[in-house]
């Protein structure tokens, strides 16, 4: 199901429009959980995200080492690197799917017990090749939470408020590629073989997030019944508080909803179930279903939109040691590592821009338009921001090139962490509301297409930036970043028309 144009109910709470998705009567519907249970579990799951990104990060201060150790040339240490990143995109292809046939909590579970393991393995590995095949291993298994939180967050919280829920999720995520760096840089500067150190603090750091998950996030999956739009007359919506009539496929839909009625959660249960098999999609279907949705504008959108924001910045962390260790810096590896604060000062503003403020101006535009809500108002939430990442590229391009202060580079290295949260958080959440009843396919897609798009430039980032020079990779950057964002401009005006013309020729749900 997509949305095109909705009437919700008015209300004085929640940004004054009532509850959507309306909860159902169901004890398994994740919308009727207690609110601190959704926060609990989303920040269990979100977790996932910080510690794949703690492990996979870390290693980019400890290259100049590795090379030394084993051996290597740089080109040769930074597969470490990319193709972890590689295989974190390929992933989600094999663990959606199989999300959506037997349940998150399944998945989630398996896929981060299979990165506790190979953690543990990357610490001993005595070989390059065996810790290039437990670094591939580990960004295969670390894929799963990439898609699968944002659809979590759409299963159990209401359409006001997923932007700044989500932006929990872009958070951690964007969190562990900083914070990771940060603490690497400082037990590697201490001696040459404790990287294998910070590889048993990831391996305890999983450990933990693994009991997190299982105690404290219930099955999410759940089938909601189809909702329907019912058209009525201007004269109605006068004389009715509530403009949406709905009906279901099981029964009526609470209709203008501003109250729900919280179920209980038997923990035991959770505690003691691990499956729960949707019998309604073949397994087939559930391994297919993903690539259709490459059919949706907006799902392309996000792909180029989130790949170019997050190489952008990759290709600075990816360059950084070169830069920063020599002349004129000559920078110890801890102070590399803490070139990362910049990062997550960028993170902490995006959170808040792209999300409770994108929910903010959201929901403005939601009454301002008497009650009517499609998801193309996302879109204007971008306006505050978008235009950083296209800015921080023009700074970081002529503070590397010129060798200027420290403080410039950091302060563009921290714009362009800003531009990885905030649009792409507005861009995913524009995606889940405009596709529903495919999110987790929608991000499979959007997940494994801009690690691909991140990872071809990531591949050949450091021998690009020392042939051409940072002024033209970065001006390349810039113009990549700032047509992806203003493509959203088409987006908003026909976004509605295009969704409706794919949904006649494909059958995606």
């Amino acid at each position: 199901m997509t949305l095109d144009q909705i009437v919700l109910g008015s209300s004085s709470k929640h940004h004054g429009i009532a509850f959507w998705p309306p909860p159902s009567t169901d004890e398994r519907d994740p919308l009727r959980w207690p609110r601190w249970v959704k926060i609990v579990a989303v920040g269990a799951v979100a977790l996932f995200n910080f510690t794949a990104n703690f492990a996979g990060a870390g290693f980019s201060v400890a290259t100049p080492v590795l090379e030394a150790q084993f051996q290597k040339t740089a080109t040769q240490v930074n597969a470490l690197l990319t193709f972890n990143f590689l295989l974190l995109g390929i992933g989600n292809l094999f663990w959606i799917p199989i999300a959506t046939k037997l349940g998150k909590r399944f998945v989630l579970l398996v896929s981060m017990a299979i990165l506790f393991g190979v953690l543990i393995w990357t610490a001993q590995a005595k070989t390059f090749n065996s810790l290039l095949a437990a670094r591939c291993l580990s960004g295969f298994a670390s894929s799963a939470g990439e898609s699968l939180v944002p659809e979590i967050v759409s299963d159990v919280f209401f359409l006001h408020e997923r932007a700044a829920m989500m932006s929990i999720y872009v958070l951690l995520t964007s969190g562990g590629s900083a914070v990771g760096p940060l603490i690497a840089s400082f037990v590697v500067e201490l001696a040459p073989e404790t990287w294998r150190d910070f590889t048993w603090v990831c391996a305890g750091l999983a450990g933990f997030n693994l009991l997190a998950m299982y105690f404290f996030y219930p099955e999410s999956n759940f089938r909601r019944p189809q909702v329907y739009e019912v058209a009525v007359t201007n004269e109605e919506k006068v004389k009715s508080s509530t403009h949406l009539e709905t009906a279901t496929e099981k029964g009526e839909a609470p209709l203008g909803v501003q109250h729900v009625d919280h179920v209980q959660i038997s923990w035991r249960r959770v505690w003691t179930s691990l499956i729960r098999t949707d019998s309604t999609i073949t397994t087939v279907r559930a391994f297919i279903r993903p690539l259709l949705t490459l059919a949706y504008p907006s799902v392309l959108w996000a792909v180029i939109l989130y790949g170019t924001s997050l190489a952008s910045q990759i290709i600075l962390i990816f360059a950084f040691p070169s830069l920063l260790l020599a002349p004129p810096y000559l920078f110890a590896p801890s102070s590399v590592g803490l070139m990362q604060i910049a990062a997550l000062i960028g993170f902490l503003i995006a959170c808040f821009g792209g999300g409770y403020i994108s929910d903010y101006i959201t929901a403005r535009r939601i009454v301002r338009a008497g009650g009517s809500y499609f998801p193309e108002q996302r879109l204007v939430s971008l306006i505050p921001g978008a235009w950083i990442g296209s800015a921080g590229c023009i700074v970081v391009a002529f503070t590397c090139a010129y060798k200027l202060s420290w403080i410039g580079i950091a302060f563009g290295f921290g714009m362009l962490s800003f531009a990885t949260v905030f649009s792409p958080n507005i861009a995913i959440t524009y995606v889940v509301e405009s596709h529903p009843a495919v999110a987790s396919d929608c991000l499979v897609v959007i997940n494994f297409f801009k690690n691909i798009v991140a990872f071809i430039f990531l591949y050949v980032a450091v021998d690009w930036v020392q042939k051409s020079g940072w002024i033209q990779v970065y001006m390349v950057m810039f113009m990549l970043v700032t047509l992806a964002v203003l493509a959203a401009l088409p987006l908003y005006f026909y976004g509605a028309k295009l969704r409706t013309n794919v949904d006649k020729r494909v059958e995606v749900a």
